[in-house]
């Protein structure tokens, strides 16, 4: 893997674009809880890129471009920073568009966080850069969150431990990616476990809109009990965090290859309501 930063634009010339892969780490920096760190998402992205690279490196050139410590919908607390989703999009669009100048065709994002305007503006990003450009911008947690949200059997760790509904954020899936890929950053997480027991307005509006997982999110931003995570940190461990991590790499390494046979596509997330309503907010 070579970083993008150290060479010279003739460094650059001399990667053949059929067999090199653009790299990089993209999530915000946000405030989760009082025992994780707010760069836990770049932190565990950062894990997942480099356990995927040192499979892809096998038969292909690897770029890693500079982390991307941004993103759309982070906690709004203190100590998060967040983008608007336009914003967001735009850059990635960007971005890709510098990329395709240069004759590049795959792009890895590196990401963990769920935020719902930041899927869905990379999501957006990646289908815009497909259809205009032929250019491949692949981004595997889109399409890991979604199978942790259905408590996917394939990755093998019971409901309320896998980062689902129950789990959605500094519980017990990412306290046990962190104490497996930073343990020296992760603070005391014997919490009590927490949900939000209140279910608010634009909550109740978001369910009947079928959207449950962004409704939990609502009552729980909006929860003035909020402890900055929803799950439960007292449960993690190293193991249940090794198993994570592994199944990401399992699927980044098999979304990529989809995307090498023109196949690959962004899952397309949320319903037509929702989505709209996503973008003009």
């Amino acid at each position: 893997m070579t970083e993008y930063l150290i060479l010279s634009a003739e460094d650059i010339t001399k990667f053949e674009p059929d067999k090199t892969v653009i790299v990089s780490v993209l999530s915000p920096i946000e405030t989760h809880g009082r025992h994780l760190p707010v760069g836990t998402d770049i932190f565990i992205a950062r894990k997942i890129l480099e356990k995927t690279c040192q499979i892809l490196s096998e038969k292909f050139k690897i770029l890693r471009l500079p982390d991307m410590c941004f993103g759309s919908d982070a906690q709004p607390v203190f100590g998060s920073i967040s983008l608007r989703y336009q914003t967001l999009k735009n850059m990635i669009i960007d971005i890709g568009k510098s990329l395709v100048k240069m004759g590049f065709k795959y792009w890895i994002i590196f990401d963990n966080h769920g935020g719902p305007r930041h899927q869905l503006a990379l999501a957006d990003a990646a289908t815009y850069l497909k259809k205009k450009h032929q250019f491949s911008l692949i981004v595997p947690f889109l399409h890991i969150f979604q199978e942790m949200l259905k408590d996917s059997q394939e990755i093998g760790i019971p409901s309320g431990m896998n980062g689902d509904i129950n789990d959605l954020h500094a519980g017990t899936n990412e306290t046990s990616l962190m104490i497996y890929a930073y343990p020296e950053t992760v603070r005391n997480y014997n919490l009590p476990k927490y949900f939000p027991t209140t279910k608010s307005r634009l909550g109740n509006f978001l369910r009947f809109l079928k959207s449950e997982e962004l409704a939990v999110t609502v009552d729980w931003v909006s929860d003035p009990k909020n402890p900055y995570y929803l799950g439960d940190p007292s449960k993690a461990d190293a193991q249940r965090g090794k198993q994570m991590i592994e199944f990401h790499v399992k699927k980044s390494v098999e979304l990529f290859e989809q995307a090498l046979n023109s196949q690959y596509r962004p899952p397309k997330l949320y319903n037509t309501i929702v989505r709209l309503l996503l973008r003009i907010l």
